[in-house]
């Protein structure tokens, strides 16, 4: 036990406790520790004053930890066989139990409330309240089907889960991040069903989520004894919660709304992704959505689980979250890893289209170039010729008349280097001589032809 450890956070501690288990605490607390025993005295002469019951309630007496020790077992109360004992806390205690009257065939669990606590809310407060639990109908909730009393506790009858608590699943079992998000999202809509129907879990924690062995979570043991809303006027508010996952509305004693199970919510993700992600999330979009669902003002949370749960969805679709869906460059890297082979493709297209018609415009800017040149050439030659008819021109040789002609072309500006080039290479080139071609009569010609001129 820590000897730094506050007398506010014994007492939390405390809730969290069996009955038995919390008498053996305060039993070594003031044992080991007196002087922060006497500490944590007023705290729980405080709840006693609020409410007679409450002590009695959280089994902070030697003698209510003996009165636990009844035992259902091999009972029959109503049509139902209790079994053997499957858990106990300070809410009660919870048995297998089968049901036996030959017309249904049925393995249950049921869980028996404590009398201290029926005194304080009342039986018909739990029996509404279980009534209330009795209308949802959801894969991913324990289902409650019956209720009832027997000798002073008021039992209902649940839907019997077989599987390991949430904390067993995480702690024993490699997950990776995608198939916690997976499994948490299944959680989401299992609370987002209980909203609807104005029901709230009020103690989401991972003792409280069952992992059947297809990998589908069960939510049960829902607080009812947790008053959504409160009046001033009233001292029986019952703070029946785990610390580190309750909301500080919650522990305060305040009235409690969805918001409060988002920030349990957040809390329980956060527990699931573990420390080995923590870290390289500190700036995720993991990171930002527990940050908003775990604020310590309710009205800075989500407004309701299923818009928690998109967030959440839309992480492992590689969507933008809805808080940074107005920064645009992140959209876009968000869409580049959403659809990397078909932006890669797209762009490969524009990039090709773009290179094409660049390619395009040169090549016909090049083409128009050229038939102005060709244009200017031709206007040239033509006035060469027309010029060459005249008496001034009469006596100037050719080669005179070309030289000029070549002089006049070069020095047009708009010509482009490379076509002077080839035209003074052109220019330049001598132009071969002609052959002349001798005819070289033979003897028999010359007769052929003497004899033709005779006759």
């Amino acid at each position: 036990m820590k000897s730094n450890v506050s007398s506010t956070q014994i007492f939390y501690h405390l809730l969290d406790l069996s009955e038995i288990e919390q008498q053996c605490y305060i039993d070594e607390l003031k044992r080991l520790q007196p002087d922060l025993y006497r500490k944590i005295q007023p705290l729980l002469s405080a709840n006693t004053m609020d409410n007679g019951n409450l002590t009695e309630l959280f089994g902070y007496h030697a003698q209510q930890a003996v009165t636990d020790d009844v035992c259902f077992s091999q009972l029959l109360i109503d049509k139902y066989k209790i079994q053997d004992e499957i858990g106990r806390g300070g809410m009660g205690i919870v048995y297998a139990a089968e049901r036996c009257d030959d017309t249904f065939e049925q393995h249950l669990a049921i869980k028996f409330i404590q009398p201290s606590l029926t005194q304080v809310l009342g039986k018909a407060f739990l029996f509404q309240e279980a009534q209330l639990l009795a209308r949802l109908n959801h894969p991913y909730v324990a289902k409650v089907f019956d209720g009832g009393e027997h000798q002073g506790y008021v039992y209902i009858v649940m839907e019997k889960v077989e599987g390991q608590t949430l904390r067993q699943v995480i702690g024993s079992k490699s997950l990776r991040l995608r198939q916690k998000l997976q499994l948490f999202i299944k959680i989401c809509q299992a609370i987002s069903h209980a909203h609807q129907n104005q029901i709230l879990h009020a103690d989401i924690k991972p003792e409280n989520v069952l992992i059947d062995d297809t990998f589908a979570p069960k939510v049960l043991d829902f607080n009812i004894t947790q008053k959504q809303q409160l009046s001033p006027s009233d001292t029986t508010a019952i703070l029946a919660f785990s610390k580190y996952f309750a909301s500080p509305e919650q522990k305060n004693g305040t009235y409690l709304t969805n918001q409060s199970d988002i920030f349990s919510l957040g809390k329980l993700l956060l527990f699931m992704i573990g420390d080995q992600h923590t870290h390289s999330l500190l700036k995720s979009d993991l990171h930002c959505v527990i940050h908003k669902a775990t604020q310590h003002q309710p009205d800075k949370r989500y407004a309701s689980v299923i818009e928690f749960m998109t967030d959440i969805e839309h992480i492992l679709a590689k969507r933008p979250i809805s808080l940074k869906s107005h920064l645009p460059f992140y959209v876009a890297r968000k869409l580049i890893q959403r659809r990397p082979v078909s932006l890669a493709l797209s762009a490969s297209l524009v990039l090709s289209a773009v290179l094409f018609s660049v390619a395009l415009v040169q090549k016909n800017h090049q083409l128009e170039q050229e038939k102005t040149i060709a244009e200017n050439m031709m206007f040239e030659v033509t006035s060469l010729l027309f010029h060459s008819k005249g008496d001034v021109n009469k006596f100037m040789s050719v080669q005179t008349m070309l030289e000029l002609t070549r002089r006049r072309i070069l020095s047009n500006p708009d010509l482009p280097q490379h076509i002077k080039q080839k035209m003074l290479l052109a220019m330049m080139t001598p132009v071969p001589a002609k052959r002349q071609v001798k005819q070289d009569c033979q003897p028999n010609c010359k007769q052929h032809s003497l004899e033709k001129v005779t006759q």
